[in-house]
């Protein structure tokens, strides 16, 4: 004989109009199977109800006044979610210079999915603000709070700005824990769709995240980031879709400003960057273009005082698909990079600002900071004909390239300048141009101890379309105190050789049993 349990999922609804009055919503019932017996469980979810509150949802009302009640309400009985039922809920009110309505501590918004619940700015503004904010002077912490199924819309095609304005975000939480977005949609916003954590403050952590988890969310349209991690310590990007135009920096920017801050451990995998169907804001210069960065670690307005602290890194960048785009880590250690997808065309990228050329970019921001190290960048596949190089690394220590595949860079594969560490078992195929020829592996400046071995380089092409001088390629002096290795290399078709030393320096680096194919 089997058992048949019923749990019905109740949602009960606190009035605005009647404080305490519990109202039932739908109730779908989940059936368990079991051997033995039967019978029923009700799991109730307390909610506030928009509509109760008199918001209308029809696209003209302006239902600003009743969502903040609903908050209100929901705060005052301890209630986690107000909830949307479907419709479209019009902000008309102007709100301040932190933003329009103030989000409560411990409430969450929820819609049944972003193809029917839309929360959408209205147009004729002139530098809108954030639609839901911190009002951190009131609200010290936002925390323990869900958004789901919510489109957030900031209509900036209906509204005017000054060149340089970039705050009009749809969320903005500058203090708390355990926050979750999912299943949402931000789109036409002159700034951020997400924002975490807080800038420029007088004491180490003073506004910080903790546990921010946003996935299986679209971002389109977006001007400044998708999502920028700032002051956050623990948080995660996964299963979204990236697009459209905008991304003056970044799809996902996990982003210190000043030493007060702390940005780390923060995940970012299982994402599409597909900047195939925009183009990145005229504010860059140059030609506008697709191309733009997915993901951006770092850059340090204030800069580092006495080099590195570790409050900055241990982040990962993993199993992510993108299209036109670049991965930049720019003074973050302890990050690894790995099993990434790109598929880049040709654009003209001159005098374009807030891109850099490579695929995979490592690099010290200010050029002499001390104690930048542990970036792993693994297993990665680019496929890109932008005109710079496919991994670039400089100035850090005990870095790792290991099993890339990269084909068909306009530059060098990688770029190895004043940086230590191991580069191995890359396969790097058809870089270079037939006017500008290239080579597999390039190193510059001082690498002591720099292991390059078991890499392959090939180009496949014939005759004079060869592109591919060498396999690796020593181009400057080297002033470090250990002698570079190169080992087991094997190059394939390539029009110089497999190996090129400086020819100031030949006989500085270890070279063995480098073998052409």
């Amino acid at each position: 004989m089997k058992r048949l349990l019923t749990a019905a999922v109740v949602l009960l609804a606190f009035s605005c109009k009647k404080e305490n009055t519990l109202q039932p919503q739908n109730t779908p019932t989940i059936q368990i199977s079991n051997s033995t017996a039967s019978f029923n469980t009700t799991i109730t979810t307390p909610i506030v109800n928009v509509q109760s509150c008199g918001a209308k949802g029809d696209g003209i009302t302006d239902d600003t006044q009743a969502i903040v009640k609903a908050i209100t309400q929901a705060k005052a009985n301890k209630v986690p979610t107000v909830y949307f039922p479907d419709g479209t809920y019009l902000i008309k009110t102007a709100g301040n210079n932190s933003g329009v309505i103030a989000l409560a501590n411990g409430v969450g918004l929820q819609g049944n999915s972003p193809a029917t619940c839309h929360i959408k700015l209205s147009t004729g503004r002139h530098n809108p603000t954030s639609l839901f904010y911190q009002a951190w002077w009131d609200e010290p912490t936002v925390s323990d709070i869900v958004i789901q199924g919510i489109d957030f819309d900031g209509a900036s095609f209906g509204q005017t700005y000054d060149a340089s304005y970039e705050y009009g975000h749809a969320l903005s939480i500058n203090n708390g824990q355990n926050i979750e977005v999912r299943d949402c949609k931000f789109q036409n916003l002159r700034g951020d769709g997400l924002l975490f954590g807080d800038t420029f403050l007088s004491s180490i952590n003073q506004r910080i995240t903790y546990n921010v988890n946003v996935h299986d969310s679209e971002f389109y349209n977006i001007y400044r980031e998708g999502v920028m991690f700032c002051c956050t310590n623990g948080g995660s990007f996964y299963n979204n879709n990236v697009h459209g135009n905008g991304y003056f920096v970044a799809g996902v920017d996990i982003e210190r400003h000043s030493l007060n801050e702390t940005v780390q451990n923060i995940s970012v995998y299982n994402n599409i960057f597909n900047f195939t169907d925009g183009y990145g804001p005229i504010e860059r210069g140059g030609p506008a273009v697709r191309y733009r960065r997915a993901v951006a670690m770092g850059f340090f307005y204030a800069g580092y005082t006495a080099g590195v602290d570790v409050r900055s890194g241990s982040h990962k960048i993993y199993g992510n698909k993108i299209y036109q785009g670049q991965i930049d880590c720019f003074g973050h250690i302890n990050v690894n990079i790995s099993d990434n997808t790109f598929t880049n065309t040709y654009e003209n990228i001159t005098g374009v600002s807030m891109i850099t050329a490579p695929a995979i970019n490592v690099a010290d921001p200010d050029g002499n900071t001390s104690g930048l190290l542990n970036v792993d960048v693994v297993s990665n596949v680019i496929n890109s004909s932008m005109p710079g190089n496919g991994i670039a690394f400089n100035h850090y220590k005990n870095v790792t390239a290991k099993a890339n595949t990269i084909t068909g860079t306009q530059a060098d594969g990688i770029s190895i300048l004043n940086t230590t560490g191991m580069v191995v078992s890359n396969t790097i195929t058809n870089v270079g141009t037939t006017t500008k020829k290239a080579s597999g592996i390039v190193i510059n400046g001082t690498t002591p101890g720099l292991y390059v071995g078991f890499n392959k380089v090939a180009d496949t092409k014939t005759g004079t379309n060869r592109t591919v001088n060498y396999a690796v390629q020593i181009q400057s002096e080297n002033g470090g105190d250990s002698k570079p290795h190169i080992e087991n290399n094997k190059g394939v078709n390539l029009l110089m050789g497999i190996v090129s030393e400086y020819y100031y320096q030949l006989g500085f680096a270890i070279v063995a049993d480098n073998t052409a194919g």
